[in-house]
């Protein structure tokens, strides 16, 4: 009798050892394939490109939108387009909610900081002008729903830039998916001020 006791204790404990064994796999598993849900695009940067990008990420914005950009006046600059400027006016007065952080390393008179210095949606931080050459710059929307990341020297015509897309990550696993892929970038975000 007491032989059986024992026979079935171990045959209980090694049950409940395999099922928490599979139940940890598949957790870990459904984690793993969250990240391969994450859709990756790598190009080169045009002046109309970064345009399209930029209107891109502000329409498909709901909550907010974070970037860390040069914001030098040049030709060309998304920051001195009259289409870009009215975009994110036209985003403010649709959703009076939404909030755009700023945080540009040239301190120039720009177009689109003049007209949005005063807007209590828009916050515009500057710096000091020392950026490094290899700077990353980025955009990213409601806390990493989407992202624009690119590394190029100051004036470049040639930047190259990768999207990264977490909307077809699950909701419940989108917040850790997009901090893990963004952590950097949303760490620069806090240090700077912009988030």
């Amino acid at each position: 009798m007491q032989n059986d006791f024992i026979w079935w204790t171990v045959n209980i404990a090694v049950g409940a050892g395999v099922i928490v064994c599979l139940i940890v796999s598949i957790a870990f598993l459904y984690r793993g394939w969250a990240f391969l849900r994450v859709s990756t695009m790598m190009a080169l940067n045009s002046d109309k490109r970064a345009e399209e990008n930029f209107l891109g990420l502000l329409r498909d914005a709901t909550e907010s939108m974070i970037v860390y950009d040069d914001g030098n006046k040049m030709e060309g600059s998304i920051y001195q387009n009259q289409q870009v400027i009215d975009a994110v006016r036209k985003k403010l007065s649709e959703n009076p909610k939404f909030r755009l952080s700023c945080y540009f390393n040239f301190d120039k008179d720009v177009l689109f900081t003049e007209v949005f210095k005063n807007n209590p949606c828009v916050r515009i931080v500057t710096g000091h002008e020392d950026r490094p050459d290899d700077d990353v710059h980025y955009k990213i929307i409601d806390g990493g729903l989407k992202a624009h990341i690119s590394r190029h020297e100051v004036a470049s015509p040639e930047r190259r830039y990768r999207m990264i897309d977490c909307t077809k990550v699950p909701k419940g696993r989108r917040t850790h998916v997009a901090d893990v892929l963004l952590e950097p970038y949303k760490a620069h975000a806090l240090s700077v001020g912009t988030w």
